[in-house]
């Protein structure tokens, strides 16, 4: 060690000397105030700590979880179990009316001079549509019915012609080959009547198709009729929806279709517009492209639809037993529905569900479940695959 001094050189008139092997005393001093603040920090977590201990025991118990004790979090649970449960069958398509008429024209070359309805007009049976210019067939009628006046006079007169031949006849007044002809004469006029009559009628039926009539109580949906227009045979004037009745022709996938039957409930849905309909029939078939179905569901008559609008029903089918658990239970995993199910050792494990329907808060589960297993609700969130739990509530699917 070294011990000799070195002498700095001297200023103000005196030696100042430094010390190689000893300290200073001012740093003596320094560490000891150092020490000091320490301990008077240590001392004052201490303190923290000890009140944040008696004031805050969940942060003591999450301490002493570190330090070996494992978690345990309270868990609700519920029994799977089998319960009848309403299927939905869902379809969509257009608002149709239940049956259109439409009423043509059935003579032609006759102009409209009049049209009594429009579009949305409710009609009446046997209320005139439209009238076409009947004046060429009401001429027609008078002649036919001139030659019916005539043939009948024809007729009357041969028939007392033959029946006075037949008076002389048995007094061998007159021969009987005059009587024969008599009686031949009376029979032709007889024809020329009855075909006359038969004109005259055809001639009344031509008239009247001249004024087209509703032939049920319905509602015009179209009119093709425009006055002035001259008609022709067969040519549609308007359409109607009889009664007023529309129906949704909703188109439902096949493995639906055999649990849909007439006279079950369907809600329908046309935008902010909702109601509640029923299934009218089933149609036989199905679109081989589409593997769908039409079912026709009957619309409420206040519905205010219009035909060709679009439009989504649900059919409530039949109840089935199905296993359901709450919807609470559902935990997505790896983007696949799961639930956690508790064993006998309050432990829990996921399993992979496959759901079907979901409906008033449960889940349909087709597979990954058995019925009496229970399963978590409350918390299940929270839980991972092996966890241990606490069961605080237990409750069964039906109880809720």
């Amino acid at each position: 060690m070294l011990d000799s001094v070195i002498a700095a050189p001297r200023t103000g008139g005196r030696d100042d000397v430094i010390s190689i092997g000893q300290p200073d005393a001012r740093m003596h001093r320094g560490r000891a105030g150092v020490m000091v603040v320490v301990a008077l920090l240590f001392l004052a977590g201490i303190a923290i700590g000890l009140a944040l201990r008696g004031t805050f025991p969940a942060l003591s118990a999450a301490t002493s979880t570190q330090i070996g004790q494992p978690p345990v979090l309270a868990v609700a649970v519920v029994t799977a179990e089998f319960r009848p449960t309403a299927r939905l069958a869902v379809g969509d398509g257009s608002v149709v009316a239940w049956q259109e008429l439409a009423i043509d024209a059935e003579v032609g070359g006759l102009r409209v001079v009049d049209i009594a309805v429009d579009e949305g007009d409710e009609v009446h049976p046997g209320q005139v549509l439209l009238r076409f210019d009947d004046s060429v067939l009401t001429a027609q009628l008078a002649q036919v019915e001139a030659t019916v006046a005539e043939e009948q006079a024809a007729f009357q007169i041969a028939r007392s012609d033959f029946g006075r031949a037949t008076a002389l006849s048995r007094g061998a007044f007159i021969a009987a080959q005059t009587v024969e002809q008599r009686q031949s004469a009376a029979r032709q006029a007889e024809a020329r009547l009855l075909s006359a009559r038969a004109r005259r009628d055809e001639a009344a039926a031509r008239l009247a198709q001249a004024r087209l009539l509703a032939p049920a109580h319905g509602v015009v949906v179209r009119r093709s009729a425009q006055l002035g227009a001259v008609s022709a045979a067969g040519q549609e004037m308007f359409r109607l929806v009889r009664d007023g009745r529309l129906e949704l022709d909703a188109k439902v996938p096949e493995l639906d279709l055999a649990a849909v039957h007439p006279g079950q409930a369907a809600h329908v849905v046309h935008g902010d517009w909702e109601a509640e309909a029923t299934v009218r029939a089933v149609a036989p078939a199905v679109a081989a492209d589409t593997r769908l179905g039409i079912v026709h569901i009957a619309l409420p008559a206040d519905s205010g639809l219009r035909p060709g609008m679009f439009a989504r029903a649900e059919i409530r089918l039949d109840a089935v037993p199905a296993l359901v658990v709450p919807q609470a239970a559902i935990v997505f995993r790896e983007d696949a529905p799961a639930a956690f199910v508790l064993d006998t050792s309050n432990r829990v494990s996921l399993r992979r569900l496959a759901t079907g329907v979901r409906r008033d808060g449960l889940v349909e589960v087709l597979s990954g479940l058995q019925a009496g297993e229970s399963v978590v609700t409350s918390g299940a969130g929270f839980l991972s695959d092996g966890d241990r739990v606490q069961v605080v509530h237990a409750l069964a699917v039906a109880a809720r």
